[in-house]
């Protein structure tokens, strides 16, 4: 791009950021490098005890762009960190990016260019999987033979069975949409945070453009959370009760918000469902037995668990798990615990 940055609308770049010196730099230089001209930086520090503040603000002095770096004084989580981020921008669009990930240099452009073509509400591309211990690149690109565009709902039904890769730090969106529809991330949620806010997003937007190419690269490495926490059965199951609760949300939006009977039937008989399907196993999994044949005495529970059926062909397993709990509660106690 030749244009000066006027000439752009500005695009606010939010960056969550919790215990990151050793890797946000590198985070921070694809944010700088990229070709579109007209970006703020911010950079949320989630009350951080290393160095992440200081490397951010060295990397970050003489970039060129206009940048803050905020500080929580408690750590918040970085659904938290995002909404903080939110608050304080001031772009017509938000790219979010983690604080360990980066991206090809014309991701901002490229989506830009879409989401300005057809006056959407968001835009989106692939993603790179890339290893630190030198394992092969996995790529994940967008595949929708001959189209750029959908509609928000069909973009959801399609992610709703992973038909598709829709990161969210793969995303652009508008924020006028955002705020409109009071989209925001579900604060204190430590999994699944990522997908509700796009499960969300998806159901009250008008349509969405994307591309195939895998412009986000996200870093895989041994200090990643995700990784970390598994290793600590605690947190392992705390990630797995605030992935269940995400489900669960994500099923009561779309049933409330559901823009067709056809959304508002996934919600309902498969999401749902599933949802209530990793709730038996949390308590497998914690020894709640109390809980596990409360829920499954419960008849709308148990109502929603034969709903499932409908969705027999796409996504099998959702409904021969249901069934098991329904045939063969004790049997799914014991071997999910």
């Amino acid at each position: 791009m030749t244009a000066e940055g006027n000439a752009y609308p500005l695009i606010s770049v939010v960056v969550p950021a919790y215990n990151a010196e050793m890797l946000i730099a590198t985070s921070l230089q694809a944010i700088i490098a990229q070709d579109y001209p007209n970006l703020e930086i911010i950079v949320v520090n989630d009350a951080s005890t290393d160095g992440t503040e200081a490397t951010a603000r060295r990397v970050l002095a003489n970039c060129g762009r206009p940048f803050s770096v905020i500080t929580h004084k408690k750590n918040r989580g970085e659904t938290a960190s995002r909404n903080t981020g939110m608050d304080a921008m001031h772009g017509e669009f938000v790219w979010f990016l983690d604080a360990d990930d980066k991206a090809e240099k014309n991701l901002v452009s490229a989506l830009y260019a879409l989401i300005e073509k057809y006056q959407c509400d968001l835009s989106f591309c692939g993603y790179r999987n890339t290893y630190e211990d030198g394992s092969s690149d996995e790529l994940h690109p967008v595949k929708l033979q001959g189209k750029t565009i959908c509609s928000g709902e069909d973009v959801l039904w399609l992610r709703a069975f992973n038909k598709i890769p829709t990161p969210v730090c793969g995303t652009l969106f508008r924020t006028q949409f955002l705020r409109e529809n009071g989209l925001r991330f579900h604060e204190g949620c430590t999994a699944g945070g990522d997908v509700e806010f796009q499960m969300k997003v998806f159901c009250r937007a008008r349509q969405a453009a994307f591309v195939p190419d895998c412009l986000h690269i996200y870093v895989h490495h041994a200090g990643m959370g995700s990784i970390h926490e598994n290793t600590n059965k605690e947190k392992r199951i705390r990630r797995y009760r605030d992935h269940t609760g995400a489900e669960i949300r994500i099923a009561q939006y779309l049933s409330e918000h559901a823009p067709s009977a056809r959304i508002k039937e996934l919600a309902e008989d498969f999401l749902m469902p599933q949802a209530l399907i990793r709730r038996f196993t949390l308590c497998a999994k914690t020894k709640d037995r109390a809980e596990f044949d409360a829920l499954l005495s419960d008849s709308a529970t148990r109502k929603a668990l034969s709903a499932s059926k409908k969705f027999f062909f796409q996504k099998p397993e959702v409904y021969l798990k249901a069934l098991a709990l329904l045939c063969f509660p004790g049997l799914y106690y014991q071997m999910r615990g």
